[in-house]
């Protein structure tokens, strides 16, 4: 029987959301995250770019990403990652406008009515509005995801969860393999910060499963990219369609565009993220035709262009009412819930830039449960290796495994314009 190893707290996951945590609990309490590489995270699959807080339907909810904004372009800045790699300018629709102005005055949040800028044309749009907001964020996650996690990567141990032991409303103790050992780990406190994993978490746990499938919803996530020397460096949101702009080598740059669905394909409960959603190749269509209506050159521009897609899944917890929190109109955008076990915690951020916000609040949730107790696992315990995976940390969606098509070729595959 493995020694066990105690530890204040016992941080499950390893992406933007367990690093925000590590970097809020330590040194104060010992600490270690287990997950399955950072290299894996899901977390790398973030697009980019991160709103101040223009979009939130609630006062509240605008002031925390106003805030969640500026905090990340501070620290963002002070590790030498670029936040913003492009100004943001978004053509919003009238109505949604007369909604959510009110709340930018009262959160703060700079917005500068203007034209967009080359290749944009929003004369084919409905009536509208177009906007530039200076303290939106458009950078690598990539990049920031490795340097942020730099300072804590003596807490993160590469392994999985096999076990949870539980005595009534208490964890009591979690099996943990790395490698070939196995460990056994008590923590005073267990945070789950897996994303869409918190469900299998929570399922490990015991948990009824029907409010394991009530936890979280999970949607197909969809990127059509384009890549090539002629990709303006400009990025947007217009009505419904992302369009982020990311430099490459050799003088190229990368679209990402995503088309946001008006009836998401939702999933509830435990999912194998390792298996990606399938293509649907209608909204790749849709996010084409939304491109093709506000940009002047399209059929020119299109042609110079590689194109490809990524698909992935996105997580949302419920909000108060079920629904996703995505709709951005409750006063709280992240979500955190005990599930009625005494020393445990789940954190659902929802967005990569709302990780340091939901882990400030966990952060004011553990000092209020407990004292450290004792001291950081030391390099014999086995449970501080680092992230020791050998992986490369890249994004997702500049992954080797793309496979990138003539705009002649991938039209012809997904039947665009037939």
């Amino acid at each position: 029987m493995p020694e066990m190893v105690e530890v204040d707290i016992l941080v499950l996951g390893g992406g933007i959301q367990a690093v925000t945590l590590l970097r809020e609990l330590s040194p104060e309490f010992s600490v270690i995250a287990v997950n399955g590489g950072l290299f894996d995270a899901e977390s790398l699959h973030f697009h980019g770019y991160f709103s101040s807080g223009w979009n939130a339907a609630h006062p509240k909810a605008a002031k925390t990403y106003r805030e969640a904004a500026g905090y990340w372009r501070k620290l963002l800045e002070a590790s030498s990652v670029n936040s913003r790699l492009t100004a943001f300018y978004a053509a919003l629709p009238r109505d949604f406008v007369d909604i959510v102005e009110p709340n930018w005055l009262a959160a703060g949040i700079s917005a500068e009515e203007t034209t967009l800028p080359t290749p944009f044309l929003t004369t084919n749009l409905p009536s509208h509005q177009s906007f530039k907001f200076d303290d939106d964020l458009v950078f690598d996650d990539a990049e920031a995801y490795l340097r942020l996690s730099a300072p804590v990567a003596s807490h993160i141990v590469a392994g999985r969860a096999d076990k949870i032991q539980r005595e009534g409303s208490r964890v009591t103790g979690v099996t943990v393999n790395v490698g070939e050992s196995q460990h056994q780990v008590k923590p005073q406190l267990l945070l789950s910060a897996c994303g869409a994993g918190n469900a299998g978490i929570l399922e490990m746990m015991g948990v009824a499963a029907e409010t394991v499938d009530k936890a979280q919803l999970v949607r197909p996530l969809h990127m059509l990219l384009a890549r090539g020397a002629r990709v303006p460096p400009v990025s947007a949101f217009l009505f419904d369609l992302v369009v982020v702009y990311h430099p490459l080598e050799q003088g190229e740059g990368l679209w990402i565009l995503s088309l946001n669905p008006e009836h998401p394909k939702f999933r509830s409960g435990t999912i194998d993220m390792a298996t990606p959603p399938p293509i649907e190749k209608e909204l790749i269509r849709d996010s084409l035709e939304r491109l093709s209506n506000c940009m002047a050159g399209f059929d020119d521009w299109v042609a110079s262009c590689q194109w490809g897609v990524y698909t992935g899944w996105k997580t949302d917890a419920p909000g108060p009412d079920g629904n996703a929190l995505m709709q951005l109109n409750y006063p709280c955008p992240y979500y955190l819930e005990r599930f009625e076990i005494d020393n445990f915690l789940s954190i659902w951020p929802n967005h990569w830039g709302l990780a340091a916000a939901a882990a400030r609040e966990a952060g004011e949730w553990v000092r209020s449960q407990l004292k450290s107790r004792h001291p950081q696992p030391d390099e014999d315990s086995g449970l501080r290796s680092g992230p020791g995976s050998g992986q490369a940390i890249e994004d997702r969606w500049l992954s080797d495994k793309l496979v990138w098509q003539s705009w002649e070729d991938f039209v012809r595959q997904i039947g665009y314009r037939d």
